[in-house]
């Protein structure tokens, strides 16, 4: 009997102290702090990639809602966490994002949730732009797991040619153009057609027409030209 109970309280301990070990996420000598992107776009990883492409002109604005968690014990009065932008690895403008310098972890609590928001420009149409924060140790905290000390965006505006075009949307649309694209999302606030009914893509494609005639007739003796100067038709 004592046997077994030894052999008990051995596994025990060792299972234990392998689950310290293995807690990367809890510290006691310091605080520290780690940083999580949101769950939609990052897919728990240390990165996202977004485009405005797919969305309608009018939207300029994207945010991103950004997570900070305690790694240790939570403390009664708040506390500061630093941000910062890593210009060597980050190719966006500062006017191509918002993001807080600082963001304020409240008394006893043991996260903080704060925005990066994603500014549509110009500039997005040719390329993707990088943004690479990272937190900055200060009077408060320190960077936790290197896995989750940073965080990259990478966003951009740039159209691509549905992969379903030719197959299935060239026959309601007729052949694509970027401009045609950009009219259609800016119509109908849809950026991809997939696993449509016929009776939809044609109710589509009669909208557009309607849509094309007006833009026509308000812009007389300027139809809508797509970027190769042929004409928009549907």
């Amino acid at each position: 009997m004592k046997i077994t109970k030894i052999i008990f309280l051995s596994s025990l301990f060792a299972l234990l102290w392998t689950s310290c070990q293995n807690d990367g996420f809890y510290y006691q000598d310091e605080a520290r702090v780690r940083l999580e992107g949101p769950k939609e776009w990052a897919l728990e990883t240390d990165s996202l990639a977004f485009s405005f492409a797919a969305y309608p002109s009018e939207i300029t604005r994207q945010e991103m809602n950004m997570s900070l968690f305690v790694m240790g014990y939570n403390s009664p009065v708040e506390r500061k966490v630093k941000l910062r932008v890593v210009s060597e690895k980050s190719t966006a403008k500062s006017s191509q994002y918002e993001m807080p310098a600082e963001v304020t972890i409240p008394a006893n609590a043991y996260s903080a949730n704060f925005t990066i928001t994603l500014l549509r420009t110009q500039e997005l149409l040719q390329e993707t732009v990088r943004l690479y924060v990272e937190i900055e140790p200060s009077g408060d905290f320190t960077s936790g797991v290197i896995e989750q000390d940073h965080f990259l965006l990478k966003w951009n505006d740039v159209l691509s040619k549905p992969q379903n075009w030719d197959t299935e949307l060239k026959e309601f649309f007729g052949a694509y153009s970027q401009t045609k694209h950009r009219f259609i999302i800016d119509t109908l606030a849809i950026g991809e057609f997939k696993g449509m009914s016929w009776a939809e893509l044609n109710n589509y494609k009669i909208r557009m027409k309607n849509a094309l005639t007006a833009y026509n007739q308000a812009n007389p003796g300027n139809p809508l030209t797509d970027e190769n100067g042929q004409l928009v038709t549907f």
